[in-house]
Formats: structure tokens, C-alpha cells, sequence
């Protein structure tokens, strides 16, 4: 509950630097730059705080890692989130909703209950990842595409060593 308390107060303050734009210029093409500057501004700072944690995990790492691969998706590994669809008050009801009432909100977010705004927002709070990796897909990024929608699912013995340090460093920011 607390990494929650303060992934809201990071939300509520979140601000892009210069020094961030930057750094999205210098790992992301323009095509992909127009995913990244789509999210919120929450979103957008989680993706490059997330960016930053998982090229530091790689210091540790013993597998050989494309670097270039590893910050694209760490970059748009939340872009199914589209800016004005998934604000900060719908993904706190959407935390508590899945915390307290797991299998209704998972049956919201699958459609169970027909279709409506509540619907909706829970169907990207947990399909988030494959619906950015279609959007990926569409430009042609398969290994991108590949590696964003697993990053919310179990893991798997055969995961490359980016989808790995990805969901780390996910679970970190």
C-alpha cells in the first residue's frame, strides 16, 4: 500500500524536464515519440523513471542486452494508456477496485458486464500492455511489441533477458 500512496503523490506531481525530453529524443524515433508524448504526464514520468531503473539493472546483469531495445520498451511499455482515456482518478479506483474486488473488476475489464465508461477504464487498467503492443505492432516494432505485452504476465523461463529487467524495473517505479 505504500509504494501506492507514493506512486500517487509522484502521479499528482509529476513533471517532464528538459533533461527527460532529451533523453526521449535520444531512445525514441519521432513516430515513437508522438506514443510517448501521447501518454499523461503521470504516465510519461513513470516510463522514464522506469526507463532510467532498468539501464541501471543491466549494470548487474550477466546476459548480454540491446540497450537500445531495453529503453524503448521501458519508454512505451504503458502506452496502451492513452492521455485523457486513463487519468490519476481512474487509475486509483481502478487500484482499489482490483484490490478489493479482484475477479468483479477483472470481469469489468473483460467485458463481462456489457460495455460503458467503467468498463472501459478497467479494460485498459488490465489490457493496458496488449493494447500498446498492437500499437506497436502497427509500426513494425515486433520485438517491441513482443516484449510490452508480456511485461504484466508471469513469467517464463525462455523470457529475454529485456522483458526481465523491464518488469523490475516496472515493479520498482
Amino acid at each position: 500500500m505504500i509504494r501506492r500512496i507514493r506512486q500517487f503523490f509522484r502521479a499528482v506531481c509529476a513533471r517532464v524536464s528538459e533533461q527527460d525530453k532529451r533523453f526521449v529524443e535520444q531512445h525514441l524515433s519521432a513516430p515513437l515519440q508522438s506514443l510517448f508524448w501521447g501518454m499523461s504526464v503521470p504516465d510519461q514520468c513513470h516510463a522514464l523513471r522506469t526507463a532510467h531503473t532498468a539501464l541501471r539493472l543491466t549494470e548487474s546483469e550477466a546476459e548480454t542486452v540491446d540497450l537500445p531495445l531495453l529503453a524503448r520498451c521501458a519508454l512505451l511499455h504503458d502506452v496502451g494508456r492513452r492521455d485523457g482515456e486513463f487519468g490519476i482518478f481512474w487509475k486509483c479506483f481502478a487500484v482499489l477496485l482490483a484490490a478489493w474486488f479482484p475477479s468483479r473488476a477483472r470481469a469489468y475489464g473483460d467485458g463481462v458486464f456489457g460495455e460503458g465508461l467503467l468498463q472501459r477504464k478497467m479494460r485498459i487498467y488490465f489490457h493496458h500492455a496488449e493494447m500498446g503492443a498492437d500499437l506497436l505492432a502497427q509500426l513494425g516494432l515486433a520485438r517491441e511489441a513482443a516484449i510490452v505485452r508480456a511485461h504484466h504476465k508471469a513469467p517464463a523461463e525462455n523470457d529475454p533477458p529485456e522483458l526481465r529487467i523491464l518488469r523490475r524495473a516496472d515493479e520498482m517505479n
